[in-house]
């Protein structure tokens, strides 16, 4: 099986087989049946880690599995991208955006959500056999389970692959604009001005103000296996739809509730090579050394309080035997998820156990997570009142739907953007991997989009329909 670079700290994502004609040519029955999920997660360890930091590695890559051209114009019978019909936009951070640019895109996305423009991009979201845009993603399962991509091309895939399904919503939203003011009789033309904002997390530490309070109701979105009891999937069968219930309750998640620095992102941007970068963003983490003692006092902990629980059992044998094969690295990944519950599990009681947190907290210490995975999991938190379920921005199935999952994939473009500046290094990708289609022209048709962008037309920024207002500084 490929591998893939691994840093001496870290674990990554391993290869598997090649995608098929089938699997991107299937109907939408058969696309749906297929978005569920298979049992198959296959992670590779990384050997070259001394034995005493077996512990902190396979944390790391717990952490790390989660949750993220020319568009515009008249699409050609096969839906590549045709020549953008507007000039440049400039791309601001949602803290600097004027109040007339906020009242925009309030208004376009609220309308998109509640006619269920979004549905779609749910849905190719979701799709991963056929878009392969994820180094790992998440189950919809509490606890979560980790499900790793195919191959190191979906890695590759993944900053030109939002960077596709971004511009689309774009035009989608512009497209949703001019509709709601044509109804309202306002004017059409300052859709030409929209565009989706960044996050600037690591600086500001919070969501905007505005951000927070904007929640926007509709949608559905695809029944995926194993959806916890209360949430609005639960109890329907696999594969049908169901109504989206948004939720977004930030910094909530007892084990992600800090979010990245700007240091971790001056790093990142420091790699010479696309590989290295985008790893650092995606799945690569940081051991912290000086952490690793505290780490293992706090597994002993939960060894006592849970002596025969199989996931603390399962990371205790992990730091003097290492797996051997991928089934086992799987189950070790797991099993550390399954870690991190018992500690999530314990905030909806009336006696929440300190010790059990601590415990859990000092283990998930011993690492800086990339920030893809943080992002996801800080934003969308846990249900106060039940935290089995997780906000809307880290399923990937529903997340279209808020805003936030946009702003936060524009932040990891806005960083992508920034590095190419001072760099010429692309994603490692041919043929079929090169091209990036994320809605199909049947999906887009109504706003003209469903376009497909060559990886040729994506890394130049130059010919972008957009540019950001300043870089990423660190």
């Amino acid at each position: 099986m490929p591998g893939m670079p691994i840093k001496k700290e870290g674990l990554v994502m391993s290869g598997y087989r090649q995608l098929t004609k089938e699997d991107t040519s299937m109907s939408d029955q058969e696309r749906n049946r297929r978005l569920v999920p298979p049992n198959r997660q296959r992670v590779s360890a990384s050997r070259r880690s001394p034995r005493g930091l077996i512990l902190g590695a396979v944390i790391a890559v717990a952490a790390s599995l989660t949750a993220c051209a020319n568009p515009a114009g008249p699409t050609s019978p096969t839906g590549d991208a045709a020549a953008p019909q507007h000039a440049q936009v400039a791309r601001k951070s949602a803290s600097d955006m004027t109040a007339a640019e906020i009242d925009r895109f309030e208004r376009a996305f609220s309308y998109a959500v509640g006619k269920g423009y979004f549905d779609a991009f749910n849905d190719e979201h979701f799709n991963h056999q056929r878009n392969r845009m994820h180094g790992a993603e998440l189950t919809a399962t509490a606890p979560i389970g980790a499900m790793a991509g195919e191959s190191i091309a979906w890695e590759y895939r993944l900053l030109p692959w939002h960077r596709a399904f971004i511009l689309e919503a774009e035009q989608m939203l512009r497209a949703a604009l001019r509709q709601r003011d044509r109804t309202e009789g306002r004017d059409p033309s300052e859709a030409n001005s929209l565009f989706i904002p960044y996050w600037d997390a690591t600086h500001e530490q919070a969501l905007p103000g505005w951000v927070r309070a904007f929640q926007p109701q509709g949608g559905t979105a695809i029944v995926p296996e194993g959806v916890p009891k209360g949430h609005p999937a639960y109890g329907k069968p696999v594969g049908s739809r169901y109504n989206i219930r948004f939720g977004r309750w930030p910094g909530t998640n007892i084990v992600f509730d800090k979010l990245p620095q700007p240091p971790q992102i001056a790093g990142i941007l420091a790699h010479d090579d696309y590989a290295g970068f985008t790893q650092a963003i995606d799945t690569d983490a940081t051991l912290l050394q000086s952490a690793l003692p505290a780490a293992k006092q706090g597994l002993q902990t939960l060894k006592r309080k849970f002596p025969d629980n199989t996931d603390v059992q399962a990371v205790e044998a992990a730091e003097s035997s290492p797996p051997q094969d991928i089934n086992a690295a799987v189950k070790l990944v797991n099993a550390i998820l399954g870690v991190g519950y018992l500690a999530t599990s314990q905030t909806a009681g009336p006696h929440p156990d300190q010790e059990v947190i601590s415990a859990v907290k000092a283990v998930y210490a011993a690492f800086i997570s990339p920030p893809h995975a943080v992002l996801h999991l800080w934003a969308g938190g846990l249900d106060p009142a039940n935290p089995d379920v997780r906000g809307t921005v880290s399923y990937f199935n529903e997340l279209a739907v808020d805003p936030v999952f946009w702003m936060l994939h524009t932040e990891l473009d806005h960083w992508w953007y920034t590095w190419q500046r001072s760099h010429t290094g692309v994603p490692q990708l041919t043929g079929d991997d090169a091209q990036f289609q994320p809605l199909t022209p049947q999906e887009g048709a109504w706003y003209g989009g469903g376009h497909r962008y060559s990886l040729t037309q994506l890394t130049p920024t130059q010919d972008l329909p957009y540019r950001y207002a300043e870089p990423y500084r660190a």
